[in-house]
């Protein structure tokens, strides 16, 4: 009877467990996430959009999606920002958090910067990400680009990277006066939608609010309150495919500066206008603030922090900000495991957005010890190193098969 009874309950974990293949690893309950090909626990390893399920210690091992909740964030306030290391799961102790180590983005004089510099023969730049996903909303980021030499490219997106889903602004440093705009479907990639704002003024220099009102029916660009573009869905439908080509899943918002260099593209170079002149960096974009009104309400009023010993939900008493939350009975965004869940990153597990370009990180396809810095163990061997390297050798093959 023990040996049956033994027997069943191995069955029945089998049944529960994902098959915890991480590449050559093997995920458990120490380390039991999955980015990439490399085991551990931690944000860089458990976050939605970074955590694998199916090749994790369990499915749930990845931390659960936080859904969008009306959000106005000031990045001088102290729950705005925090290093990827230093975040334990909890949504409503920080708002955006980076993806890099090292992370190349923190907070200056109130703002967030994230930087962009030459480190040896390559570059590293930073792509800072939302704590919460959103699946329709309005998107409003006071901005200054980073872009004050051809060739670095800074961008405010909102993105699912497992889907391919994108909504986007893009500043290059070939056009310093106007800010591109574009989507993308299921990462089919039609550089040809692209269209420019009206003349800004120098956006290297000035702030400026950038807006992106993303509805089931339309999608509207505005600078500084002015629309200057919408899509509607109605008229994305492709007869051939039978479906509308108009982006609607959850994604995350997301921050980033890079070099269009850092793959060898001669395409994606001549988008951002050439090559860079490092003599004019470090190349810093900033972030005054941002506020995310989210278009279904109310849908996550409770959250449980990973790390909690205790498995009830908790009641999120306080958010990271001035947040408005109403009940609604749309079940579309209900809380969800994220093994269930369609949630992505911009340059998630590989270094670069599904489309190939580079949105930050490092162009390096080695590092040695000193490269990294972070609160993880920094010998060779620490996972977050190593999940580190291979994101920033995917920047150099991501890249080097964009805009031809």
């Amino acid at each position: 009877l023990l040996l049956v009874t033994a027997f069943a309950a191995f069955l029945a974990s089998a049944t529960v467990r994902a098959d915890g293949k991480c590449g050559g690893n093997t995920c458990d309950e120490f380390s039991p996430c999955c980015n990439g090909s490399y085991c551990s626990s931690g944000a860089l390893y458990c976050m939605p959009g970074l955590c694998d399920p199916s090749k994790s210690y369990k499915p749930d091992s990845c931390w659960k999606v936080a859904h969008c909740i009306d959000q106005k964030v000031d990045f001088s306030s102290k729950n705005a920002f925090a290093p990827i290391a230093d975040y334990e799961g909890d949504p409503s102790k920080t708002a955006f958090v980076s993806q890099w180590t090292p992370n190349h983005a923190s907070i200056q004089n109130g703002k967030l910067s994230l930087t962009l510099e030459k480190d040896g023969d390559s570059s590293l730049g930073a792509t800072v990400l939302n704590t919460r996903q959103i699946q329709y909303g309005q998107v409003s980021a006071v901005v200054q680009s980073g872009c004050a030499s051809p060739g670095v490219v800074s961008s405010v997106i909102i993105r699912n990277d497992k889907i391919g889903d994108e909504i986007d602004f893009e500043f290059v440093g070939g056009d310093i006066s106007t800010v591109q705009s574009n989507y993308y479907w299921h990462n089919q990639l039609d550089y040809t939608k692209m269209i420019k704002s009206p003349h800004i003024g120098d956006t290297t220099q000035e702030l400026h609010t950038y807006q992106i009102n993303w509805t089931p029916d339309e999608i509207t660009w505005a600078v500084d309150g002015k629309p200057f573009r919408t899509v509607k869905r109605s008229d994305t439908w492709d007869d051939s495919a039978k479906a509308y080509k108009y982006p609607d899943s959850e994604a995350t918002v997301s921050f980033s500066i890079w070099d269009a260099g850092a793959g060898g593209a001669q395409g994606t170079i001549d988008w951002a206008g050439g090559l860079v002149d490092w003599s004019k960096g470090p190349f810093n974009m900033q972030v005054k603030s941002i506020d995310i009104s989210c278009y279904y309400k109310g849908n996550d009023t409770t959250y449980t922090p990973p790390n909690s010993d205790d498995n009830s939900e908790e009641d999120e008493s306080s958010d990271n900000s001035d947040s408005s939350e109403e009940e609604s009975s749309d079940s579309s965004n209900s809380e969800e495991d994220s093994s269930d869940s369609d949630g992505g990153v911009s340059n998630t597990k590989t270094g670069t957005s599904s489309n190939g370009k580079s949105n930050g990180g490092s162009s390096k396809d080695a590092a040695s010890d000193d490269d990294v810095e972070s609160g993880a163990d920094s010998s060779f061997n620490s996972p977050l190193i190593l999940a580190s390297l291979v994101s920033a050798f995917a920047v150099v093959a991501g890249s080097a098969v964009t805009r031809f």
